[in-house]
């Protein structure tokens, strides 16, 4: 008989206190971190979401390999892009926390960012593990080397990625509307329904980008928007709009076609005011 079981070889506190995130705290349990180019903090923390169970992410940049902690807490092993970047990732313990922490070539986003450096890009052919690379470096809190992150901002805001991105996200959105119009003329109304809210984000995610907000995680869409009122779309409208549902007396399909209209009208305006070359 199959009979599992569960061994707890490091048992995590009921009540966890936050550790102390200054860099000379840091050294002293990761101290491999002096030999790197550069650190700094990411992630939620970073962008001041998070809560008392986030992970600290941490993006450490070196050429060489750095000597991390290995203990029982701790697991570390090497990842790729299909774009043939490489890194090195450590998850393990700081105090009560987990942490998150992520080495780097120098060179990275350079390397990411070459071709939408060289011109202007119309689609982002960027994977999802270096999308998510490029918006945590572009919120980094500098821990070592400040001027680095500095230059590596500007590298970022000098290419053409954040538009080519919303470009992208932009096509997703008209892509899910053409998908509504089918579903609402064929009867599938539920469908519908769950396309006009695919295009609604896809359509927000792409304003957010060419605004210069680069995060990708739908759990933060509120945040987002709130951080970001340039973009041009309010929480309160997105969360009545998109996310409350069936008004009184809607049908299914006219939820859909609600959303889908409010949709086109913000693509519309996308296309007027930002997506054009520079």
């Amino acid at each position: 008989m199959f009979n599992p079981s569960v061994e707890v070889i490091v048992e995590q506190p009921s009540v966890l206190a936050q550790p102390d995130l200054s860099f000379d705290a840091i050294l002293k349990r990761f101290p491999g971190l002096a030999e790197a180019k550069a650190v700094c903090m990411t992630g939620s923390t970073a962008a001041g979401w998070g809560n008392t169970f986030s992970d600290i992410d941490m993006y450490a940049f070196a050429d060489g390999g750095l000597d991390l902690p290995v203990d029982e807490t701790m697991e570390t092993w090497q990842s790729s892009d299909p774009s043939g970047v490489r890194w090195t990732i450590w998850m393990g313990a700081y105090g009560d926390q987990r942490v998150d922490l992520r080495v780097w070539p120098t060179d990275t986003l350079a390397t990411v960012l070459a071709s939408y450096l060289e011109k202007e890009v119309e689609f982002c052919n960027t994977g999802d593990f270096l999308q998510d690379f490029i918006y945590r470096l572009s919120i980094g809190v500098p821990l070592k080397n400040e001027a680095f992150f500095k230059e590596m901002r500007e590298l970022l805001h000098g290419s053409s990625y954040s538009r080519s991105l919303a470009r992208f996200l932009k096509a997703d959105a008209e892509n899910c509307l053409t998908d509504v119009m089918g579903q609402l003329d064929s009867g599938d109304y539920k469908s519908a329904r769950v396309s006009a809210g695919l295009a609604a984000g896809f359509m927000t995610d792409a304003a957010l980008a060419l605004s210069g907000e680069l995060c990708r995680r739908k759990k933060w869409l509120l945040r987002r928007l709130e951080s970001t009122p340039q973009c041009g779309i309010g929480v309160d409208e997105y969360r009545t709009t998109v996310l409350d549902g069936l008004r009184p007396g809607e049908s299914d399909a006219d939820c859909a076609l609600r959303v889908a209209r409010w949709t086109q009208s913000h693509i519309v305006r996308l296309e007027d005011a930002f997506l054009s070359a520079p």
